[in-house]
């Protein structure tokens, strides 16, 4: 049995060994509180840029000497063609740490293209990458990177440092359409058509970005028409779009429904020539002869100056019958150019029409004298270089105009002062006579 005192004393070599335990835990706590509050706190990042800046600056400071003449030698060996002399004053930048982001803008072009110029190919490559790195905005490194690239033949990294480069330059269109190109030269043409998409976001009236969509989803075995028609009814105010849907209804031999479109594009630009044109030429085809000459009213009123236009009227009102406007409108065609020769071209067709119109099975003499004015026009037309008129000329001498038989049966009737006109009441309104041929 325990004593009261040894208990006493049990109770208290207890105490004493919880105490202690106690201090020695207090004491690692304040230990360590000390130690935490004797540590330099953890700088930023922004604070460490801070630092290497100043250390740098400090040190471009005292070596700026050396950075001056180095660059200056650089720069003039450079300039003289003494590559490897300008890549040892190029390196020194470097060792002296000179190369600031403003002096990095050149001196990694020119590195990398003294090593080019020294056909240190993967050397200039890596070069470019380096000063990319720093620089990844700058389009002369992209460029003359992809230059390199293109000298080794490595088609693989051409089409990614293209990417890369439009990734940096999201509003370069023409890299955009030149690396969808490349997608449909290599049939990667679901790569192509999202990235088209993409574009046209941003530019939906860029006629080069539909074309190339055509042209994939016409790769892809898609339905081209039905392509356009969905474009066109879903943005019916894309003209470019509208007006690629007009020419393929018009090649596939729809022009009858091109007609509408066409027009929707005019109601939107009422000034676009070219597609004023198009609609002439669709409703030529359809045979809509009035339309025709209605539209090229509208075309000459914008352009009073094209001489084609009067050749298009001309043939226009022949077509429609109206021989007496066709004459008129030929006729302003040569007192606009009277050294055009295809103007007198027009003029002939005009009057050969007229005799074509008023002569028989076979021609009498009246007629006869007709077509030998048309004949006259043929042969002003391919003096003054036309001669696309060649077959015509041969064709009327052969059977159309007087022959001599012709002119000694006829002489009393028809020729007075050597020159004689038809007298068919349907060419009075021709005013016009001709020379009779010596005999």
């Amino acid at each position: 049995m325990t004593s009261g005192l040894e208990k006493s004393k049990e109770d208290e070599g207890t105490f004493m060994k919880s105490r202690s335990i106690s201090i020695l835990i207090m004491s690692i706590m304040l230990l360590t509180m000390v130690i935490s509050a004797c540590m330099p706190p953890q700088a930023s990042a922004e604070e460490l840029a801070a630092i290497e800046k100043a250390r740098l600056d400090s040190v471009r400071k005292a070596n700026s000497r050396y950075c001056m003449k180095h660059l200056s030698f650089a720069t003039e060996y450079y300039k003289n063609k003494g590559y490897e002399d300008a890549l040892f004053n190029y390196h020194k930048l470097f060792e002296y740490e000179c190369v600031d982001e403003q002096m990095a803008v050149n001196v990694y072009v020119y590195m990398g293209n003294s090593y080019r110029a020294l056909d240190s190919l993967d050397a200039a490559i890596a070069t470019y990458d380096e000063g990319l790195g720093i620089l990844p905005d700058n389009k002369s490194l992209w460029e003359n990177k992809l230059y390199v690239l293109k000298m080794i033949g490595d088609d693989d990294l051409i089409m990614q440092t293209k990417l890369d480069m439009f990734a940096q330059f999201p509003e370069n269109v023409d890299l955009g359409e030149e690396i969808i190109e490349d997608y449909i030269l290599n049939d990667m043409y679901d790569e192509g058509l999202a990235l088209v998409e993409a574009l046209l976001q941003n530019d939906s009236e860029n006629s080069n970005l539909m074309s190339m969509k055509r042209q994939i989803v016409e790769s892809m075995g898609g339905d081209v028409l039905g392509f356009l028609k969905t474009e066109y009814e879903n943005n019916p105010d894309n003209i470019a779009n509208a007006r690629d849907y007009a020419r393929a209804l018009r090649e596939g031999g729809e022009t009858i429904l091109a007609i509408p479109v066409y027009e929707s594009i005019l109601k939107i630009a009422p000034d676009m020539i070219n597609i004023m044109k198009e609609l002439v030429q669709a409703y030529g085809e359809e045979g809509q002869t009035k339309a025709v000459i209605n539209w090229l009213k509208k075309v000459n009123t914008q352009n009073p100056d094209d001489i084609r236009i009067y050749f298009d009227m001309t043939d226009a009102y022949i077509m429609d019958g109206q021989l007496k406007s066709a004459m008129t409108w030929a006729g302003k065609a040569i007192r606009m150019d009277s050294n055009n020769g295809q103007a007198y071209a027009n003029r002939a067709a005009v009057i050969e029409a007229v005799a074509m119109e008023c002569s028989g099975s076979v021609p009498d003499f009246d007629d006869k004298l007709v077509f030998l004015m048309a004949y006259e026009d043929y042969t002003t037309a391919k003096t003054k270089g036309y001669h696309k008129v060649t077959n015509k000329l041969e064709f009327l001498k052969d059977a159309r105009i007087p022959q001599s038989g012709d002119w000694f049966f006829n002489k009393d009737d028809y020729v007075k002062a050597g020159k004689a006109k038809p007298k068919k009441a349907c060419y009075t309104w021709l005013k016009r006579s001709v020379n009779v041929p010596k005999s």
